[in-house]
């Protein structure tokens, strides 16, 4: 794995982290609903892909990228538009499909 690739998969996996530990710390911020028990449960999914992002396989990063994509339809409404988690998420997907697009091995010049 390129050296530049790994970089960029250790910052993922440090973005995915940051997000499972702000959703789940939301518990105790807002007051307790079913959609904070939801978003605490993607909290841990995040903390637990980051435990994938670790390595070098693929399915992480897709996994990852699919559960970033679910707050894209967020991103359109006026109100949710200064949580953190959001951008997060936004950056998080894009480095992953960054990664998923990079070639696997370094074009050198003849």
């Amino acid at each position: 794995m390129p050296l530049t690739k790994a970089k960029l998969r250790l910052l993922t996996m440090m973005l995915a982290l940051l997000i499972g530990v702000l959703l789940i710390t939301a518990l105790w911020h807002n007051p307790l609903s079913e959609q904070q028990l939801a978003e605490a449960g993607r909290g841990v999914l995040f903390i637990l892909l980051a435990l994938g992002l670790m390595g070098t396989q693929r399915l992480s990063l897709v996994l990852t990228a699919i559960l970033c994509s679910t707050t894209l339809p967020e991103l359109f409404a006026v109100k949710t538009l200064s949580q953190q988690t959001l951008w997060l998420e936004i950056i998080t997907l894009m480095l992953c499909m960054g990664i998923l697009l990079y070639p696997d091995t370094e074009v050198t010049a003849p």
